[in-house]
């Protein structure tokens, strides 16, 4: 005797009384207002998920593929028990989720018992997220239901549903992702000031700050205390001492990319004016006067800017090059318009800093219309990580120092963009995904606060790959270009791009012949991740949002899925 056969409806007609159609629809709504559940507007059979078997995990096309298997394997027919019972929309619903719960939980489902799942409004809610026989089950009625008025009728409310509050789901769903990142911040900014307080208290230097350092700095304490109050006070105060300026010039990869572009294509310089936003030592506008620049105006807000005047002087350029102390926000250059606008102007995950803005802000007021920008294009990148010794190193460090844990210390870990050099050997995929692209021609300041869709692929060979994610890995490829009409391929990897007529790329990833000073950007997950068998990539989103107490920090928002599992987290830099 089938499982169908076994149940003997006895309170259960053909068509539910009608005030239990409107208190599923009641409950329905309830759990939509209440965030939990997502709009019916959203159940599509467009949906990539694909449909699992209600009792194992064998995974079909489609669902009546499902059913089907469910009538050979499991003496389980759906379709002739939610006639029998003389189920609606709501009840199949009921029904697909109080099966899932059982057989999760290793309880036989008790189908002679339809009161146990047709009057708990807690079946509404999915039991498996993106359950795909959700997505289509206001569509499997037979023709014969279709031409039933009742059956008209139901699909009519529940249209009536959709419609009423489909839009009024996405408005809460965005308004609560502002509250969840406003309560972030809110997080953050007592833990900043706790830490501050003690270390007041204890007389030590403040250590409320990212496990990302101020850009480029190897020791920029220096100026912290006028941070909160003026970031830019702080900021351009950080690049008045030379260990920044010295750690720059040291890093081998950008200086010497930036030299051979402008020595390699001398006829581009040729007899041109340059402008050098956040100019630092002057080491870009010395090179371009090297190549034969007609005029070169280098700008710095910080102190700096006087020993780049001696630099300027002591080799003899002062002729061809003219400093000048502010921001190019506010002063007021001799020319109208400039041929290139060179500058070294990218921040830790590319963005921090913010001041590229700046650089934006020089272009529209500077540049030529057929001018170029140095570099022409930057492009960001993310992989997944799996690397067992960082993690041993920077968290589970905490579990046993000398013998005592210290747990304490992690919370901070998993809400702060980590900056460190990573191996290709740390990444579990050789083929990175780019997720946003900046054009400096073209990109615009609202530009860079962005969501970008991403996609990070899963390594196929077990002895590559043990399953295991610990987090993802942002970092950025620069391009040179001769041209500002030159088209770099989307495929290109900034590594090895040389096409040979003088354009050039670097890379800051794992994959570059040296480290860099930008390192990579690591995102923790609060747990590693354990991917799902024969899962070959993991899909989301990855937000980049200017920090409203300071707008030269950044929050880096992310949203994951792994099969069944999803993780949402929001990372700072300061």
């Amino acid at each position: 005797m089938s499982a169908v056969d076994a149940y003997r409806p006895v309170s259960v007609g053909t068509n539910l009384p009608a005030d239990q159609v409107e208190s599923d629809i009641e409950d329905f709504e309830d759990l939509i207002r209440d965030n939990e559940l997502e709009s019916v507007s959203d159940w599509t059979a467009d949906d990539e998920t694909r449909p699992v078997c209600l009792f194992c995990d064998i995974t079909f096309d489609n669902a009546d593929a499902v059913w089907e298997h469910c009538v050979i394997d499991h003496d389980f027919d759906f379709n002739k028990l939610r006639r029998g019972l003389g189920l609606d929309f709501f009840g199949k619903v009921k029904l697909i989720n109080y099966i899932r719960a059982q057989v999760k939980a290793g309880i036989q489902p008790e189908l002679n018992r339809p009161e146990l799942f047709l009057e708990n409004s807690q079946y509404l809610k999915p039991t498996m997220q993106d359950d795909a026989l959700l997505f289509g089950i206001q569509d499997d009625d037979s023709e014969e239901e279709e031409d039933d008025p009742d059956a008209i009728y139901e699909k009519e409310q529940l249209a009536e549903v959709a419609r009423e509050y489909g839009d009024k789901v996405k408005v809460l769903q965005s308004q609560l992702k502002d509250l969840q990142l406003q309560f972030d911040e809110y997080k953050d900014i007592v833990r900043t000031v706790l830490n501050r307080d003690f270390d007041s208290d204890t007389g030590s230097e403040s250590s409320s700050r990212s496990s990302s350092p101020a850009r480029r700095s190897g020791s920029s304490s220096k100026g912290k205390s006028k941070q909160s109050a003026n970031g830019d006070d702080h900021y351009f105060e950080s690049y008045a001492y030379n260990d920044i300026h010295e750690t720059m010039l040291k890093d081998t990869i950008r200086t010497d990319s930036y030299r051979d572009f402008i020595y390699d294509n001398k006829d581009v310089f040729k007899d041109k004016v340059v402008l050098d936003v956040g100019c630092g030592t002057g080491i870009l506008s010395m090179f371009a006067a090297k190549a034969g620049a007609k005029k070169v105006y280098a700008v710095d807000n910080s102190d700096i800017i006087e020993k780049a005047i001696v630099n300027v002087h002591e080799n003899g350029l002062e002729k061809i090059i003219q400093c000048y102390r502010g921001k190019i926000e506010e002063i007021r250059l001799p020319v109208d318009k400039v041929d290139i606008i060179v500058s070294e102007w990218m921040g830790y995950a590319l963005l921090y800093e913010a001041m590229l803005d700046s650089v934006l802000v020089a272009r529209d007021k500077y540049l030529a219309p057929d001018g170029l920008m140095v570099p022409s294009e930057v492009r960001l990148l993310v992989a997944g990580l799996r690397d067992a010794e960082f993690m041993n190193d920077k968290v589970n460090f905490w579990n046993d120092m000398y013998g005592f844990k210290m747990s304490a210390m992690k919370p901070r870990i998993y809400d702060d963009v980590l900056i460190e050099n990573f191996k290709p050997s740390s990444i579990v995929h050789p083929e990175p995904y780019t997720f946003r692209t900046l054009p400096l021609h073209d990109v615009t300041v609202s530009d860079l606060e962005f969501a970008s869709p991403i996609r990070v692929p899963i390594a196929n060979q077990a002895n590559t790959f043990d399953g295991i994610l610990d987090g993802l890995v942002i970092y950025f490829d620069n391009y040179f270009t001769r041209s500002r009409d030159e088209v770099i391929p989307q495929h290109a990897r900034a590594e090895t791009f040389k096409p040979g007529n003088g354009s050039l790329g670097f890379t800051t990833g794992p994959w570059g012949p040296r480290y860099t000073h930008w390192r990579s950007a690591a995102l923790l997950f609060k747990k590693p991740l354990q991917v799902p068998a024969g899962l070959e990539e993991l899909t989301g989103n990855i937000t980049y949002q200017k920090r409203k107490e300071n707008p030269r920090e950044l929050i880096i928002g992310l949203e994951l899925v792994a099969g069944d599992r999803k993780i949402i987290q929001s990372y700072f830099m300061r």
